[in-house]
This record gives structure tokens, C-alpha cells and sequence, in this order.
């Protein structure tokens, strides 16, 4: 089973899906937004995180990077 990488990160579900939406009509397969928050150590994590298979992962980097997406991890 392939591995899940965080690619991306969000302020806000509205962003979360767009930048799904634009991954996925190029033909990435990011996981659908799980919109629950978590909490860790350091408190409540209130972000969205966009995240697909490792093997994507560099291709999608590269892609978000080349149109000047900011926020990928």
C-alpha cells in the first residue's frame, strides 16, 4: 500500500478544495478534505492539510510550486 504525504496546507475548506479540485484535473489523486481538527501537543490544529500518495507527491510539488502555490510543505 502506498504511503500518504501532506503536499499542502490551508487556512480554510474553501482553499482546501480548490486546490484539490485543480490536483485532481491534473490527474493527482489527493484524499478527499478531512475537515475535523485535531489536537496535539501544542494545542487544537485548525488547518487543512491536502494530501496524496507519495509517489505524487514530488509531481505535485512541482507543479503547485511552478504556479506560484506558496504553502506547499
Amino acid at each position: 500500500m502506498s504511503e500518504i504525504k501532506r503536499l499542502y496546507v490551508c487556512k480554510s475548506s474553501a482553499e482546501a478544495g480548490m486546490i484539490i479540485s485543480l490536483l485532481k484535473s491534473e490527474g493527482f489523486d489527493p484524499l478527499d478534505l478531512d475537515t475535523s481538527s485535531h489536537v496535539g501537543f501544542a494545542g487544537a490544529d485548525l488547518w487543512y492539510y491536502i494530501q496524496l500518495p507519495e509517489k505524487q507527491y514530488e509531481l505535485a510539488k512541482k507543479f503547485l510550486t511552478e504556479n506560484n502555490f506558496k504553502d506547499v510543505i
